[in-house]
């Protein structure tokens, strides 16, 4: 890997309807939870709309897999809701540029961590 140097990464594009949850509405709050996001922030959002939809999804993949746990934790707790998990892969392209000339470029496609926690209110 001395002849190469890390280009751009391309992350596989999160799609509603490939959440692998079984029963899933059509209609729900979705919040994708990357590594950077704040928790209050998320929490703040969710918990609004909430109200209006009583079906949530928290997904998140590689390091904000902690954060989607905890958020959905949260939120199950403080709303008193059922959980569905899903626990699954998400695909990341990263593209290798050659620093010779006669090297083409590496793509390698590499499977990280991913998860869907469905919360929703139990119909009695």
């Amino acid at each position: 890997m001395n002849n190469y140097t890390k280009g751009k990464n391309e992350e596989e594009e999160w799609q509603k309807d490939k959440i692998s949850i079984a029963d899933l509405p059509s209609d729900f709050i979705w919040m994708q939870v990357s590594a950077g996001s704040k928790i209050r922030n998320l929490l703040e959002a969710a918990w609004q709309k909430l109200d209006s939809l009583p079906h949530i999804v928290w997904s998140g993949s590689g390091a904000g897999v902690s954060k989607a746990i905890s958020c959905a934790e949260m939120t199950k707790k403080k709303f008193n809701l059922s959980q569905k998990t899903s626990i699954c892969y998400r695909k990341v392209k990263e593209f290798w540029d050659p620093k010779l000339q006669n090297l083409d470029q590496l793509v390698v496609i590499r499977e990280i961590p991913a998860i869907h926690i469905y919360l929703y209110k139990e119909s009695r």
